[in-house]
């Protein structure tokens, strides 16, 4: 049997790509801060949970990193561990930048010392590019916007270097904005999904929100992570960018996830100037072409999939499955439990 290392394993792409590895039948140990207090509920929702191996990790710690990957000399790695919240990271901007880069070489370093064949996937992000207008692609120039996006830049080429200068497998996985049920609730799309839901119900009147006229390309959780998995298994390592080519506004989101309930969100809209960023990425345009055409992969989950059953699972935990299929459709696309 095989194994497989995920750090960040908690969390949204990490529980989703545990899941994938699971079925392919190895064997998965997570990393977390501290296994005994951490959240595991996204795991818990996939039942997953009791087929993982949690091990306490402060990846920041080099010689700890170390011990782990040569105690393990797992199959894989997948570096998904990280400040995630481009918001947040204008709040914590020194936190946001040292964690992203000192995880990733420790990591990187401690495969170096260990083992250079065990192939390593790290989780970077389009944020990296700034502002693209024009279809970015693994080559588009880095002009990160935020503490968030230099932090990935240095990461990604962290990952070049160990593999051009030791000829490690280190792949710069570079990820759109995913998403699914599991998305945690302090990120705008999930607060667009739970507004909409409660206001549905009549637990709720209206939503705040700041910048509807932001660009992203969004894509489902388990259809990336499916790439980032075929990543790891090719012939020769690269860099991917992990998008679906489409671009839609947040306003496009808020009207989906409103509209599937019937809802038209001009109604509830309260547009408000203090939950505008201090600097945000106008648009993200991605042309994933190269990622399809040599790891033969192409998504699943349309946009309005994605919203759908984001919809229909925080229904389902507020109502239950009777009330809530009588609001929303589920597509069953993507749906966790």
């Amino acid at each position: 049997m095989k194994t497989a290392l995920i750090t960040g394993v908690s969390g949204q792409g990490g529980a989703h790509l545990a899941r994938l590895l699971l079925n392919d039948g190895y064997a998965v140990v997570g990393t977390t801060r501290d296994a005994k207090l951490v959240s595991t509920s996204n795991l818990e929702v996939l039942n997953i949970n009791d087929h993982i191996s949690l091990r306490s990790m402060d990846l920041r710690q080099a010689d700890a990193v170390l011990d782990l990957v040569d105690q393990l000399r797992p199959d894989e790695i997948y570096h998904l561990a990280a400040p995630s919240s481009v918001a947040r990271s204008f709040q914590q901007p020194a936190e946001t930048i040292y964690s992203i880069a000192l995880t990733t070489v420790n990591l990187l370093d401690a495969v170096r010392k260990t083992d250079k064949s065990i192939p390593c996937f790290i989780a970077t992000s389009t944020e990296m590019f700034g502002n693209c207008y024009d279809a970015a692609t693994v080559r588009t120039r880095h002009d990160p916007k935020s503490p968030y996006g230099i932090g990935k830049s240095c990461a990604h080429y962290q990952a070049k270097n160990y593999r051009e200068a030791y000829g490690l497998y280190a792949v710069s996985g570079i990820l759109s904005n995913f998403e699914s049920p599991l998305r945690q609730r302090n990120y705008v799309t999930s607060k667009i999904v739970n507004a909409a839901c409660e206001i549905a119900i009549g637990a709720a009147s209206s939503i705040e929100l700041g910048n509807l006229s932001v660009y992203r390309d969004w894509g489902s959780a388990t259809d990336f992570m499916q790439a980032a998995k075929l990543s790891l298994r090719q012939t020769e390592p690269d860099d991917y960018l992990i998008a679906t080519g489409v671009t839609h506004s947040l306003r496009d989101f808020l009207d989906t996830a409103f509209s599937v309930l019937g809802l038209a969100y001009e109604d509830h809209l309260l547009v408000k100037d203090a939950l505008l960023r201090p600097l945000d990425i106008k648009q993200t345009l991605c042309d994933p072409t190269q990622t399809q055409e040599k790891l033969n992969w192409h998504v699943q989950s349309s946009f309005k999939d994605i919203i759908t059953d984001m919809v229909y699972s925080e229904l389902l935990s507020s109502v239950g499955e009777d009330a809530a299929r009588k609001l929303v459709s589920p597509t069953n696309n993507l749906l966790v439990s």
